[in-house]
């Protein structure tokens, strides 16, 4: 799975927090240093996105496997 990817599946969707449940499941399916990467990948490119609705979307994915504090 790659960031760009995710990516490119949030921007070409119109329901994007539908595909973000489906991408935050098959997440859930990778090894944690694979997941750990793309969600690193999915920060560092969030940063050059200038759609708010996809920024929120991995904000949401991100957020969806961030240790509680």
């Amino acid at each position: 799975m790659d960031a760009k990817t995710i990516i490119s599946r949030l921007k070409n969707t119109s329901y994007k927090h539908s595909e973000a449940v489906t991408i935050k499941k098959e997440l859930r399916q990778l090894p944690s240093w694979e997941r750990t990467s793309v969600l690193n990948k999915l920060r560092e490119e969030k940063t050059r996105s200038d759609n708010s609705d996809v920024i929120d979307v991995i904000n949401d994915i991100i957020n969806d496997f961030s240790p509680e504090k």
